[in-house]
């Protein structure tokens, strides 16, 4: 195995067996890997601190002092990026893995690793990484859409929390439906992808004040259709299913249930579940917010109108998840509130 060229070439190795750790050393080393090496949990976290480049951490679990669990747990409370946690189990530490796991480990492995089986495992761990990567800069290039068509930082961060609400109120009072944490979670993180077609559209026109020609509101709904063509690619190249996600939620969150949206007329329960949440939330946030063309709307004008569109633009099941979360998103455009709006 050829060493990467990044930072995820270096491994920090937390462990307090000295044959342990001079096992991993000659291992990873030959496979191209620079190691760092900690003798217990406070030494490893203090290394991690110092470099904090460093995204691979193999840890053992049962150490004297602060062991593996707490380890997992405190890289998790204070990472700033995401870290790929790898713990190392004995026979009998069954109990201590379940606890690693729930604490945020990513992978295990039994003691003494094969040299082989910590390669695979390793390849999987640098595939991942390098896809949290690919999501933070589509992130980022979705974010530079969103202030080109005059939102800014705080708008965008409402869109996540308001789709996780009406997700999540969804996944509590329709089970049928089969969301689950993690796809709630998921759903929120991709909401802000769903614009990243807007790249393609000319500064003068998305900021454009008064009413849009039949040309040029055409050329804006084209966003649509070529922020999921994107995502679509990024999708089939890496298989992702949160890039699937995301390219489903760009490509529907302007359909309407009653088929009358673009680019695809869809309609009713055709538009995927997840496109559905965004169109309500992205609704509500644009009334709510200042952009340079219009004022924001207040807190019971914008309710009254997503109750209005029940049935014409949105799911009715929707609406009566929106109002069962209502007032949580009104705490939550309180919280991330425009610069200089007065509502």
């Amino acid at each position: 195995m050829q060493g990467t060229c990044n930072s995820l070439s270096r491994i920090l190795v937390i462990d307090d067996e000295a044959t342990q750790r001079h096992l991993l050393h000659g291992q990873l080393t030959d496979q191209g890997y620079e190691v760092m090496i900690a003798a217990d949990g406070p030494e490893g976290l203090r290394l991690l601190e110092q470099h904090p480049e460093v995204r691979l951490v193999i840890t053992d679990l049962v150490m004297p002092g602060m062991n593996g669990v707490e380890v997992v747990q405190t890289i998790r409370d204070q990472e700033r990026q995401y870290t790929y946690l790898m713990v190392m189990t004995g026979v009998d530490d069954k109990e201590w893995l379940l606890k690693a796991l729930a604490a945020g480990a990513d992978d295990f492995t039994n003691k003494p690793i094969l040299r082989e089986e910590l390669e695979l495992r390793l390849q999987a761990a640098n595939r991942l990484l390098r896809l949290e990567d690919q999501y933070k800069l589509v992130g980022g290039l979705a974010e530079l859409a969103a202030v080109r068509a005059g939102e800014d930082s705080t708008q965008v961060q409402r869109l996540k929390h308001y789709c996780y609400e009406l997700a999540d109120d969804l996944r509590r009072h329709h089970p049928e439906l089969g969301l689950t944490r993690f796809l709630v979670q998921d759903i929120a993180n991709a909401s802000v992808l769903h614009d990243i077609g807007l790249m393609n559209v000319p500064d003068s026109l998305l900021n454009k004040r008064g009413r849009l020609s039949e040309k040029e509101m055409a050329l804006i709904q084209q966003h649509a259709r070529e922020g999921g063509e994107i995502l679509g690619k990024l999708h089939r190249e890496t298989g992702s299913p949160y890039l699937l996600l995301a390219h489903e939620m760009a490509s529907g969150h302007h359909e309407r249930w009653d088929g009358s949206g673009y680019p695809g007329q869809i309609q009713g329960n055709a538009i995927p579940l997840p496109a559905r949440i965004l169109a309500l939330a992205d609704t509500y946030n644009a009334l709510r917010s200042r952009r340079p063309y219009k004022d924001p709307m207040p807190r019971e004008h914008s309710r009254a109108v997503i109750v209005e569109e029940s049935g014409r633009h949105f799911d009715p099941m929707l609406v009566e998840s929106f109002l069962r979360v209502e007032a949580r998103m009104a705490a939550i455009h309180d919280q991330f509130r425009d610069l200089h709006e007065t509502w």
